[in-house]
């Protein structure tokens, strides 16, 4: 999966994409180089770098394990309109042991208006739980469907295949939207 996202990334800094070999593998130097990019990405504001970054702070993939830089990552993925960012956001809140439900439904309903199935979920699990108003709860279907009408298109629903394949096979999902599934 990283591998997609460094040649996605490359493409995006008009910078060439390490070669196969060195992406195949594993190896120290592919790594290294997606690093870079991801890196400089984030540095020039890509909303996906950020979201990248968040995911492996917090996992501690490829990285130290450091729960602050990766609720940084979320809060600049999430600020820039990344919907996964701020569903992130909305776990981060909930999970915590001191978290604020409520701020964390403000941000399940806004990933939620903006088309985020996973998070509309979580919104209608805060409305069972007394978390969300049934005002709340209904304007954010309104908006979820309306999001989603709106990116109606050929190249959306062969994207949510994609998406379901990934899904399936666990590929780019965190650990708590996989354990939904």
């Amino acid at each position: 999966m990283m591998c997609f996202h460094v040649v996605h990334l490359a493409t995006h800094l008009q910078a060439p994409p390490p070669a196969s070999s060195e992406t195949e593998g594993g190896g120290g130097i592919a790594l290294n180089k997606a690093k870079k990019f991801i890196n400089k990405a984030a540095k020039l504001g890509s909303i996906d770098a950020h979201f990248m970054l968040a995911r492996a702070y917090i996992r501690g993939e490829d990285v130290e394990e450091d729960y602050e830089k990766g609720l940084y990552h979320s809060y600049l993925a999430a600020m820039g309109g990344h919907e996964r960012g701020r569903h992130n956001l909305g776990l981060m809140n909930k999970g915590l042991s001191n978290g604020n439900i409520n701020h964390a439904m403000k941000h399940f309903m806004i990933a939620a208006s903006c088309g985020y199935d996973v998070s509309m979920k979580e919104v209608g699990e805060g409305y069972k739980n007394g978390h969300v108003t049934k005002d709340e709860y209904a304007i954010t279907l309104r908006a979820h469907k309306d999001s989603r009408d709106k990116m109606k298109s050929k190249e959306r629903d062969e994207a949510e295949v994609e998406v379901r394949i990934n899904e399936a096979l666990g590929i780019g999902m965190t650990e708590s939207e996989s354990n939904t599934n």
